[in-house]
C-alpha cells in the first residue's frame, strides 16, 4: 500500500495540468477563424476536434483524485470549504471583472442576470447560453468545482464507507454514469435551440457538458481511483506508458462517435488511468518530465492561465480589428505564418499574465484568507484541478 504521508507529492499531476491546457487554449484558438484561408480554418478546428474538451474532463477526474488524497477530516469541513473558496474566487472575480471591463470597451454587456450568475459561478446550473457563453465564459467548469466541493465532505464520507474489494465496481458505475448521460441527451433530450458547430442542441450539449450533476461523475471516478490506489488495490502493471496509449485510441475512437460522447464518455477510462498510474509513479519516488519543478511551476499558473486566455484570444482579436457579429468574429484575418505568430503570442501573453494573476492575487489570497488568523501554518500549495 502506498503512503500518502511518505512525502512523495503527485507532482506529475500538476505538470499535466499544464500540458492538458495547450489543448484547451488551441482550441478556443481554432474559434477565432484567425486564418485569410477559410479551409485552412476549418482544418485547424477539424484538427483539434475536442481534444480541449477532453482536457477537461481530465481536470474533473484530476480534482476528485487530488482532494480525496489531501483531503483531512482533522481540518473540518469549514475549513476545506473555506480553502477551496479562496483559492477560486479572487482570481474569479479578478478575471471576471477584466472581462467586464472588456465587454464594455468592445461589445455590449450582457444581462445583469447572466453576469450575476457568473459571478457567484452558478451558471453551469441554467440551460442558457445567456447564462454560461457570456463574460469570461470559461468559468462555468468552476461552477462544476464549486458544487464538487459543497458535496465532497459528504461524498468522501461515503466513499471512505466502500469496502476496498468494491472500488473498482463503484469506479465501473461512474463510467457507465459517463455513458448514460449522452445517451440520454442523444435519445430523449431535444429543443430547437442549436449549438454552431456541434450539430446538437442547447439542451443536449448543456446536459453532456455543464450540468454540474453530470460532470459529478467523472469527478466520484478520481475520488475512487484515489481510494483504489491509497487501499493497495491498484494495478501494478499499468503504468503510465501503457495508459498514455490507451488514451490516445480513445480519443481516436470518439471521433468515429455521436458528438455527445466525443467530450468524455469515450475517454474517460484512459483518463482514469492515466492520472492514478502518474499518481503512482510519482508516489513510488520515479522521476519524469512531468514532476520536472519548471513543469510543475507552470502547472501551478494553469488555473490563472485558464482564466485568462480566452479573454486574451477574443479581446485581442477585437483589439486587431475583428467585429463582432451575430456571436462571431469577423475579420480581420491573415496569413499561415502571421496568424500561427499571433497565437503563439496570444499563449506567451496568457502565460505572463496568469503569472501575473498568480503572484498578486491567488497566492496572497490564500496566504492571508485561506487559513484562520489562529492558525499557523504554511501556504497551502494547490495540486491538481482546473481550480
Amino acid at each position: 500500500m502506498l503512503d500518502r504521508q511518505s512525502g512523495n507529492r503527485p507532482d506529475s499531476l500538476t505538470g499535466l495540468r499544464f500540458l492538458a491546457m495547450i489543448p484547451v487554449f488551441l482550441f478556443h484558438s481554432s474559434l477565432e477563424g484567425i486564418f485569410s484561408d477559410t479551409q485552412a480554418d476549418w482544418d485547424f478546428l477539424n484538427g483539434i476536434g475536442t481534444s480541449g474538451h477532453v482536457a477537461v474532463s481530465y481536470f474533473f477526474v484530476l480534482s476528485g483524485f487530488v482532494l480525496t488524497w489531501s483531503y483531512r477530516q482533522a481540518d473540518g469541513v469549514g475549513r476545506f470549504w473555506r480553502r477551496r473558496l479562496f483559492r477560486v474566487f479572487p482570481s474569479h472575480l479578478a478575471a471576471l471583472a477584466a472581462a467586464v471591463l472588456l465587454i464594455s470597451r468592445y461589445a455590449d454587456l450582457p444581462d445583469w442576470k447572466g453576469l450575476g450568475a457568473q459571478a457567484l459561478l452558478l451558471q453551469a446550473w441554467i440551460p442558457d447560453p445567456a447564462y454560461f457563453d457570456i463574460g469570461n465564459s470559461v468559468t462555468w467548469s468552476l461552477s462544476v468545482d464549486l458544487a464538487v466541493y459543497a458535496l465532497f465532505p459528504l461524498l468522501y464520507r461515503l466513499v471512505g464507507r466502500i469496502r476496498p474489494g468494491l472500488l473498482w465496481f463503484w469506479a465501473g458505475a461512474c463510467v457507465l454514469v459517463t455513458v448514460l448521460v449522452p445517451t440520454v441527451a442523444q435519445n430523449f433530450v431535444h429543443d430547437d435551440r442549436q449549438m454552431p458547430l456541434f450539430g446538437v442542441s442547447v439542451d443536449q450539449y448543456w446536459l453532456v457538458y455543464f450540468f454540474p450533476l453530470a460532470r459529478l461523475a467523472e469527478c466520484l471516478l478520481g475520488m475512487l481511483l484515489a481510494r483504489i490506489v491509497l487501499a493497495g488495490r491498484w494495478i501494478t502493471w499499468m503504468r503510465p506508458y501503457v495508459a498514455a496509449p490507451l488514451l490516445v485510441i480513445g480519443y481516436w475512437v470518439g471521433q468515429q462517435l455521436p458528438y455527445l460522447y466525443r467530450t468524455s464518455a469515450a475517454t474517460v477510462i484512459p483518463i482514469g488511468l492515466l492520472t492514478a498510474s502518474i499518481a503512482v509513479a510519482d508516489l513510488a519516488g520515479r522521476r519524469t518530465v512531468l514532476n520536472h519543478r519548471v513543469v510543475v511551476r507552470l502547472g501551478e499558473l494553469s488555473f490563472a492561465f485558464y482564466l485568462v486566455h480566452n479573454l486574451v484570444l477574443k479581446y485581442g482579436h477585437l483589439a486587431l480589428g475583428a467585429v463582432e457579429k451575430d456571436g462571431d468574429l469577423v475579420g480581420p484575418s491573415y496569413g499561415m505564418p502571421v496568424g500561427i505568430a499571433l497565437i503563439a503570442a496570444a499563449f506567451l501573453l496568457s502565460l505572463l499574465l496568469a503569472w501575473v494573476v498568480n503572484v498578486l492575487v491567488e497566492r496572497p489570497a490564500m496566504r492571508r484568507w485561506s487559513r484562520p488568523r489562529s492558525v499557523p501554518g504554511p501556504e497551502p500549495t494547490p495540486v491538481g484541478g482546473v481550480a
